[in-house]
């Protein structure tokens, strides 16, 4: 599967129907999708249908537009006010207010 049939693929209901996806590093992608209540972006191998490697959780859209079309790939997004993984959260997605709560 070709990088563009993927990114047409995520765009699907089996891929998560996600708005945007853009390759930030050779074979690895991130892509905006909604869920029930926020968006979320997702990092993840290019060509794997089964999982993504981490996400980043946002309030709303536009949030998670700002956040794709800025982000290159380096360190991590910004804006973002949950970070499921870690356990993170950020207000408002300011990184001043960050507090952990598991």
């Amino acid at each position: 599967m070709t990088t563009e049939e993927y990114f047409a693929w995520l765009r699907t209901a089996d891929g998560g129907h996600c708005l945007y996806a853009k390759e930030i590093s050779e074979g690895i992608y991130c892509a905006i999708k909604p869920l029930m209540f926020h968006w979320t972006m997702i990092i993840g191998e290019i060509g794997d249908q089964c999982s993504y490697a981490d996400r980043f959780c946002y309030a709303d859209r536009n949030a998670a537009i700002r956040a794709i079309f800025t982000w290159n790939g380096e360190g991590q997004p910004t804006g973002w006010h949950r970070h499921p993984l870690t356990g993170r959260r950020r207000p408002d997605g300011d990184p001043a207010r960050e507090y952990i709560a598991f």
